[in-house]
């Protein structure tokens, strides 16, 4: 009884296995696939200002390259601010490749946030509406600690989130070494 009971559950199992396959054209890495594609979500649009105080879409500025960096950052951030030089190298290797930066600052003043920009050779696209904490980008993206980043495609779809240093570079590297 108890081989008869085993075999049961083995042929039950099977055939779940089998139905999986089938439905995801008979191999498990295109069930695993079409479920990344499906479940990725992607950042909604909002507008916030630039250096030159101008309003500026972010899906506009995403559509631009292949692929982004959403940044969140602060002047006041140590943590920020030391991961700059790194920043800065990434863009450095990769723009030319179709990588974009938007800076996305939780600064409250302009004047504070233009001279960390400055001091830091930071050339890529910057945006906030300097209200700190209370930004609208960081309620909407749930951000919630900086130095903070989202990785995302030309559609703003999230492809990686909370990467820093040597992993983000990593990762960076990874995406421009793999055919898309």
């Amino acid at each position: 009884m108890r081989i008869f009971r085993n075999l049961c559950v083995a042929t039950t199992a099977m055939c779940l296995l089998l139905s999986c396959q089938i439905k995801h054209g008979g191999k498990p890495e295109n069930a695993e696939k079409e479920q990344k594609e499906v479940s990725a979500p992607t950042l909604a649009d909002i507008e916030l200002g630039d250096l030159q105080r101008n309003s500026v879409s972010l899906k506009s500025e995403i559509s631009k390259n292949q692929i982004n960096i959403i940044d969140f950052w602060a002047s006041w951030c140590g943590p920020c601010r030391a991961e700059m030089p790194l920043m800065v190298d990434i863009y450095n290797k990769y723009k030319d490749h179709g990588l974009g930066i938007i800076g996305i600052s939780l600064d409250s003043d302009y004047n504070a946030w233009e001279k960390a920009i400055t001091d830091n050779n930071l050339s890529w696209t910057h945006l906030s509406d300097l209200r700190g904490w209370e930004s609208y980008a960081a309620k909407e993206y749930n951000v919630t600690a900086i130095p903070y980043t989202i990785v995302v495609d030309r559609n703003a779809k999230i492809i990686a989130t909370g990467l820093r240093g040597e992993k983000l570079e990593k990762f960076i590297e990874n995406y421009f070494n793999t055919p898309h």
